[in-house]
């Protein structure tokens, strides 16, 4: 796998304790492991949760997206592999509360658009709008840390 998962699995341990750990207190991801989520054919899952963060491998393949806002979350991208485009900030037109807190929709309007590529990070803070488009013959892959905001 990438360079990139060494130093994520650090910055994710250094965190917080984890709840889910093996025998002498700690976790341990394979880049193997990691390098199965990152693929089309693979399951959502979390690969280890606490009460105030817990962390995911997204993978992306062509198509709009959503757009999406958290009130209580800040969403951390490490991306491993691929390029889309993230546009963030602005407001979503239209939104639907999936649960409390949490929005979605199709579209930010008035946001700001970057193209994302291997090696970046992203840090989206609470209650910012944020959407990834994946064009046509792309994909992307990241580590997605969710923290849940101080209150």
């Amino acid at each position: 796998m990438k360079f990139l998962w060494p130093a994520l699995l650090v910055l994710v341990a250094l965190a917080a304790p984890l709840t889910a750990q093996e025998s002498g207190g700690h976790d341990y991801l394979s880049a193997a492991l990691l390098d199965e989520y990152a693929s089309p054919d693979a399951r959502a899952g979390r690969l280890f949760e606490q009460d105030n963060y817990w962390a995911v491998v997204a993978h992306r393949e062509p198509g709009p997206g959503f757009s999406e806002s958290h009130r209580d979350w800040t969403d951390i991208y490490f991306v491993t592999s691929g390029t889309a485009a993230l546009v963030v900030g602005g407001s979503i037109p239209n939104p639907t509360e999936d649960t409390p807190g949490e929005v979605r929709g199709t579209m930010i309007e008035g946001g700001t658009r970057r193209t994302l590529a291997e090696g970046d990070v992203v840090h989206i803070p609470p209650g910012t709008a944020h959407h990834v488009i994946v064009a046509p013959g792309q994909q992307i892959t990241y580590l997605l840390l969710k923290v849940r905001a101080a209150e």
